[in-house]
């Protein structure tokens, strides 16, 4: 046997270890699976649901509940287990919406650093982890996805805050879970006025690849990236966090896969958010998850507004994309959620 195939095997033996991991749960499932796809359970006729501390129901059964989730997660880690394997191939006809344009930068000596190019006006430097063998321990854990590749939701944020630049200029604004790129932190340090950007991942690849990024672009604010694990903030001890409510913006795009991190997600929100502040977060539903985590931001003391459409070029995208073969609205359209701590509505955001 070859090294090369020595090499390949391992990579499977780990692969495989992985998607048959017992504590996710991932092929607790059958064969004839009907991809997840759940009722919606806000009516969507208005485009806009606004929450005064009135909790979703969730309806089905428990058993349909894990069904969805367990769809879902063998999706994503399957998507994980190509990576490791090391294997462009393209599994799913849909993965992303096409806005974001890119090419290799030719002035560049590193062949992972990519031009990428938003609404035909906005031009970003990037740099990619690029195809590597991954190992078992990268992959592992809720802080990896975001080193895959790049989301519909991180799309679609990137272009909502494009639109909506004036609303952030003289801001402190914070991204949690930004990934390899943090593109939407980036891009609004570019082209954007705030004061202060801090992009941060719990994913000490992803910040150092985000770290070498910074060093391409010219900003128009103090902008840094660091590591920042959800779990590790939100208790009581951190009453006297430096950081607390600093930020009027809280970016975060596609975090609300994994179960156990969603609470973890909700109380740093809360922490960093100013009184006064705007949490922007998109997400797909995917079954019940978004609903789920909807329901923990009512118990911690958020209010809502939930908008189906928020920028003209992503709605335009959807209605195209939603004729074609492989494209799911509940797994692959993005919604934005705003979050308050307080009771009122800001016409300007």
């Amino acid at each position: 046997m070859s090294a090369a195939d020595r090499r390949s095997n391992l990579i499977k033996s780990q692969c495989d270890t992985i998607v048959s991991g017992s504590a996710i749960d991932l092929l607790a499932i059958t064969s004839d699976d009907d991809d997840g796809r759940q009722e919606h359970e806000e009516d969507q006729g208005s485009g806009v649901i606004k929450n005064s501390y009135h909790t979703l129901s969730v309806s089905g059964t428990r058993n349909e509940d894990h069904h969805s989730k367990t769809i879902n997660a063998r999706r994503r880690w399957k998507l994980l287990a190509k990576a490791l394997r090391h294997d462009s191939s393209e599994d799913d006809q849909f993965s992303k919406f096409n806005l974001i344009e890119f090419d290799r930068a030719g002035d560049e000596k590193d062949e992972n650093i990519f031009v990428y190019r938003l609404a035909d006006r906005y031009r970003l430097k990037i740099r990619l982890i690029g195809e590597r063998p991954w190992t078992a321990s990268e992959l592992m854990g809720f802080n990896n996805t975001g080193n895959i590749c790049v989301w519909p939701s991180e799309e679609a944020l990137a272009y909502f805050i494009l639109s909506r630049l004036n609303i952030f200029e003289n801001t402190n604004v914070l991204e949690l879970g930004g990934g390899m790129t943090c593109l939407a932190g980036l891009i609004l340090a570019k082209y954007g006025l705030p004061s202060f950007v801090h992009v941060t991942d719990g994913n000490e690849l992803s910040v150092e690849n985000v770290r070498k990024s910074l060093n391409l672009n010219k900003f128009n604010c103090t902008i840094k990236t660091s590591v920042l694990k959800w779990e590790s903030v939100g208790s009581d001890h951190d009453a006297n966090h430096p950081e607390r409510a600093r930020y009027q913006f809280i970016l975060s795009a596609d975090c609300l896969f994994f179960d156990e991190s969603r609470s973890h997600l909700i109380d740093a929100i809360w922490l960093f958010l100013a009184d006064d502040g705007i949490a922007l977060v998109t997400a797909p539903r995917r079954g019940h998850t978004l609903t789920h985590f909807l329901n923990e931001c009512v118990a911690k003391g958020f209010y809502y507004e939930l908008l189906h459409c928020y920028n003209e070029a992503i709605w335009n995208k959807h209605l195209e994309l939603i004729k074609t073969e492989g494209y799911d609205e509940n797994i692959h359209y993005p919604l934005l959620i705003k979050m308050y701590k307080k009771d009122y509505d800001l016409d300007h955001a």
